[in-house]
């Protein structure tokens, strides 16, 4: 920095690297006591897992930090930092110090993530019954690690990019940002505090810190901000649950609980099953017992199992004492059947009269005409929840292949799974989507939650694209879109309907067409609140109103781009900026851009770049992300993605290329998943565009 090097030296020792640094038996649930000694210079500080016992010079300029005794724990949480960082600390309610880390002049940029953690402990402690374990707690960011955060207790790691915020930080990224802490913070208690047993229940600790670190954020959304509440109680559906039920709907999924049987594929478990779909699973959970029955058995199960090791059995088997999940059916047997199983169910709806519906269960697989018997034959512990026309709600459990359900009334309309908390798709007739349809088109909001909303555009536009239910079928439930104004549900149809897109015929083309540019442009006239789903919402239609030309948003988009030539400061949108290179050819601007910004400022560039039509720009683009120090190391394959959403092929190309480089920029492991889950888990067309 200032053209000073600032050396920082940091451990990361999760899953199985604890062994490289010192003789351990390097396994989750073998725990014991660390004394932690550190010979440094004396112009730097080192911090590790407990508060510093005591200096003691060793020889000139060098002293030797020994650090208090920590209490039982897993080695892959053993942690120190050297460096020369500035130090803001504060104090919680019970006493604990927490300090947060900066770079000389970064120490308002870290002021939401100090009160983030400050707050997240306290809102944990108070959840789980549980004071703190440790003393203190530090979080230090760090400009090259390879993932976004790292739970060592008492000491937390986590990308300088993710940490920092300012004035022009988006709301989006700040709430982004609280996430993350508040995740980490979570691990405090869940891995740290209780480890787990094995590998195979990794889960166990990412799932619970993926599904309570929103509820720790919302008490720090306040009048007066731009986020709202909801903002961020639909962050779990829309970060866990509907990318989950992508995820998992592939053949060759996995279950949750894993069978581990080496410790070098522990690794290849940090994935979206493990993180979202288990998150989904338990927020599934917690919505069948109710929040208070949830946070009784989670608590108990933290205070039971503190400084040891728990399994999925354990877990169960204290969640079932708060009660059954239904009737006589316990948790143990409804969760663990949840958790063990590959894939997920869809719940298939047929109306047999004006009081009576058959429901019936089957595997569901993203893969159109799918028959294999045997593996749609798998049957779930299903907890329907159904809602009627006359607001009536019902709850009860579907083990079976088929349940005929009988009212003594005329329930009008039924909808399944009551704000898309249950973690499985439904598959509705024409008359029970008539019936749903019909009354989205007269009020949506009247009987219909934002998140039952998403999932039944969700749900329905699934069906569709996989054959399980005419496209008419799916046209008429999402006929009154134009009034919508949810993000979330703009988003899951949208998605879904540009996957349909590529798979019509030319002749229905310009018919499909036709009707997005009228939904969109429809929709874009609404008075939208100030939000940021809202904003996102604006966004969102903006960029498709450019893909399907539609004239008012490619004048807007212009006139935007225009502004920002003249004047750099104008803020702008990254759908404004890709427009001007896609569209206006301004390739070369955005590359002088990029070559006079640093990270993470660039980013918009070269992902804007990305969309360009000239194929030199694109090699220029994919050479330049080895050639140049455009983002730190562990964002090497950030531009890689950035081109293969537009020209996978090119990507791919370049990747086989310079394997060996990228080989040596970062663990096989990391990049291959991540350039694999960017591109869908199947490798790009390399014969495409």
């Amino acid at each position: 920095e200032d053209g000073e090097i600032h050396p920082i030296v940091a451990t990361h020792f999760e899953p199985t690297h604890a062994r490289k640094a010192f003789p351990c038996f390097d396994q989750p649930q073998l725990k014991a006591e660390f004394t932690i000694m550190v010979d440094h210079l004396t112009k730097y500080q080192v911090i590790s897992n407990m508060p510093k016992k005591n200096d003691r010079s060793v020889r000139s300029e060098t002293v030797r930090s020994e650090f208090i005794t920590t209490p039982a724990m897993s080695t892959y949480l053993v942690a120190f930092v050297l460096s020369d960082l500035e130090q803001t600390t504060v104090t919680t309610s019970r006493g604990v110090r927490v300090s947060v880390y900066n770079r000389p002049g970064k120490k308002q940029a870290i002021q939401i993530g100090l009160e983030t953690v400050k707050q997240s402990v306290e809102f944990f402690e108070n959840y789980l019954g549980r004071v703190f374990p440790l003393p203190k707690l530090d979080v230090v960011p760090l400009p090259d690690f390879a993932i976004g955060g790292m739970e060592n207790w008492g000491l937390i790691t986590i990308r300088e990019d993710m940490l920092y915020t300012d004035s022009n930080t988006p709301p989006e990224a700040v709430i982004l940002t609280r996430a993350i802490l508040a995740h980490e913070v979570a691990h405090m208690w869940f891995g740290d505090l209780v480890s787990i047993t094995s590998w195979n229940n990794l889960w166990l600790k990412e799932g619970v810190a993926t599904m309570l670190m929103y509820p720790a954020i919302e008490q720090l959304i306040t009048k007066g901000t731009h986020s709202t509440v909801s903002d961020i109680k639909n962050s779990l559906l829309q970060v866990s649950r509907f990318p989950a039920l992508e995820y998992d709907s592939v053949v060759n999924t996995h279950p949750v609980a894993m069978n581990i049987s080496d410790p070098s594929e522990a690794a290849a478990a940090f994935d979206a099953i493990s993180y979202s779909k288990s998150a989904a699973l338990l927020d599934m959970l917690r919505s069948a017992i109710g929040e208070s029955r949830f946070r009784a058995g989670i608590g108990k199960y933290v205070r039971e199992f503190q400084y040891g090791s728990a399994s999925l059995e354990d877990f169960l088997k204290t969640m079932d004492t708060t009660g059954p999940v239904y009737r006589d059916v316990k948790i143990s047997d409804f969760m663990g059947s949840w958790l063990t199983k590959t894939g997920y169910p869809v719940v298939g709806v047929t109306k047999l009269n004006n009081r009576k519906y058959r429901l019936s269960q089957s595997r569901f697989v993203n893969k159109p005409n799918f028959n294999d018997i045997k593996t749609l034959r798998k049957r779930w512990p299903v907890m329907v929840t159904l809602r009627t026309e006359r607001r009536k709600v019902h709850k009860f459990m579907m083990s079976g292949r088929t349940k005929i359900v009988s009212f003594n009334y005329d329930p009008g309309f039924i909808k399944i799974n009551i704000n898309s908390t249950m973690f499985y798709r439904v598959n509705y007739d024409l008359l029970t989507i008539s019936g749903i349809a019909e009354q989205l088109e007269a009020d949506h909001e009247r009987y219909f939650t934002e998140e039952d909303r998403a999932g039944l555009v969700s749900d329905v536009l699934t069906m569709a694209t996989v054959n399980k239910c005419p496209m008419s079928y799916a046209m008429k439930m999402i006929r009154y879109l134009p009034r919508e104004s949810s993000y979330m549900v703009w988003d899951q149809a949208l998605t879904k309907l540009s996957s349909v897109a590529g798979s019509l015929s030319n002749r229905t083309k310009p018919l499909f067409d036709s009707y997005m540019k009228d939904v969109i442009t429809k929709a874009a006239g609404l008075n939208l609140t100030s939000s940021i789903s809202s904003d996102l919402l604006t966004n969102l239609l903006s960029y498709y109103g450019l893909i399907y030309k539609i004239p008012a948003a490619i004048q807007r988009a212009e006139a935007e781009f225009t502004e920002w030539e003249k004047d750099n400061t104008y803020q702008v949108t990254s759908v404004v900026l890709t427009y001007g290179v896609s569209d206006l050819r301004k390739e070369e601007l955005l590359w002088e851009k990029l070559l006079s910004s640093s990270y993470p400022h660039n980013q918009e560039y070269y992902r804007s770049l990305s969309a360009t039509k000239n194929p030199e720009m694109i090699n220029r683009l994919l050479e330049g992300s080895l050639k140049y120090d455009w983002v730190p190391l562990q964002n090497k394959y950030d531009i890689l993605n950035a081109v293969s959403s537009y020209h996978p092929a090119a990507a791919f190309k370049f990747l086989k290329e310079n394997y060996d480089t990228f080989y040596g920029l970062t663990e096989k492991h990391s990049l291959i998943r991540k350039y694999s889950a960017h591109r869908g888990g199947e490798p790009p067309n390399t014969t495409g565009p």
